[in-house]
């Protein structure tokens, strides 16, 4: 109700911050939705997510390249990590929990290099 009774609430913009805001979120849940369809789980996503987005700064920040190659960067993190999962679970039979949940483990230790812990 308040929401709706405040003035300037229900606007354009908002929309437009409500979106922006849940982005991210949304495009994650997509990639637990599709796992979730084929009858398996993913528990690596969050590190998979944090990997990326710290690539796309290192390649902006410390490479001093432009905002195509950070997306680029994320792409082939998802990807990497992606087909590393898939070759585990498909090909190696070990359970998708397992494996996601290692994958989550491996790239949380990664993430502490170049943060220094």
């Amino acid at each position: 109700y308040f929401a709706i009774a405040a003035d300037g609430f229900v606007s354009p913009q908002s929309a437009v911050f409500i979106f922006q805001s849940v982005a991210i979120t949304g495009v994650l849940a997509l990639g637990v939705t599709a796992t979730l369809v084929v009858g398996g789980f993913d528990l690596s996503i969050g590190s998979v997510a944090t990997s990326a987005m710290m690539a796309a700064s290192y390649a902006m920040v410390v490479l001093e390249q432009n905002a195509i190659v950070a997306v680029i960067s994320c792409l082939v993190i998802g990807v990497i990590v992606g087909l590393i999962n898939g070759w585990l679970i498909v090909y190696m039979r070990v359970p998708d929990l397992l494996a996601t949940l290692g994958m989550m483990f491996l790239l949380l230790g990664l993430q502490r290099i170049p943060t220094e812990g």
